[in-house]
């Protein structure tokens, strides 16, 4: 059996691991807030994207018959996390609760996975992960919030090596825009951790009717829900 692209599959599998290694050191607290446990749930998610994506690197071309299949599997895993990051985001600015929003953000995530199904690329993926990204991004330059700094630099950074991937920029021959766009994934990984680690601490930004951010002491129960 061969190994097609080596330098993707190593740097997959590394990736794979740092995100299941965060994922572990977050989820190790005997307090976790519901935009903390949808944060874990996003990064585990992401290192089985890895995971799956490494191998469907390294070996999808041996077996061509679930070759089409196996592909498919990897970007209903990045559509799942994309719809996990949103429901953080929910849970953070206090929108969790509310039926339409858990709707919506269910609503895209079929949306995409039927869109996958019909046009199996990687940018129609990513587009779903992108959009939670996006929103992301709105609600760091609204809220003031402790997690904004390292939220800001995960996505400069996954905007970065998006970029990268889709220009199909390339270090070398043997390290393609693929494995470039691993790195730099990983390095903005590290940052989403630490933005993790501060999701729902004592006191939390929340978004008013006008877009400002305001404080508001936090609730136990909302770590219970």
């Amino acid at each position: 059996m061969t190994l097609h692209e080596p330098a993707t599959f190593v740097t997959d599998l590394l990736l794979a691991a740092l995100g299941l290694c965060l994922a572990l050191k977050l989820s190790k607290s005997d307090l976790i807030s519901p935009a903390r446990r949808w944060w874990i749930r996003a990064m585990s998610l992401m290192a089985a994207s890895a995971l799956a994506g490494g191998f469907y690197h390294g070996f999808a071309p041996e077996f061509p018959i679930l070759e089409p299949w196996w592909w498919r599997v990897v970007l209903w895993i990045i559509c799942g996390l994309g719809f996990a990051i949103g429901m953080s985001m929910l849970h953070e600015l206090g929108l969790g609760s509310l039926r339409f929003w858990r709707m919506a953000l269910a609503a895209k995530l079929a949306a995409f996975a039927i869109a996958v199904f019909f046009k199996p690329e990687f940018v129609v993926a990513m587009a779903d992960y992108g959009s939670a990204m996006i929103a992301w991004l709105i609600a760091a330059i609204c809220v003031r919030a402790s997690w904004r700094a390292p939220m800001l630099a995960g996505l400069g950074l996954s905007i970065l090596a998006g970029v990268i991937q889709q220009t199909q920029w390339k270090l070398h021959a043997r390290f393609n825009h693929n494995d470039l766009f691993h790195v730099i994934q990983a390095m903005a990984l590290i940052a989403f951790y630490h933005a993790g680690r501060r999701l729902g601490p004592e006191k939390s930004g929340r978004l008013t009717r006008g877009g400002l951010a305001v404080l508001r002491a936090d609730d136990a129960d909302r770590y219970h829900t």
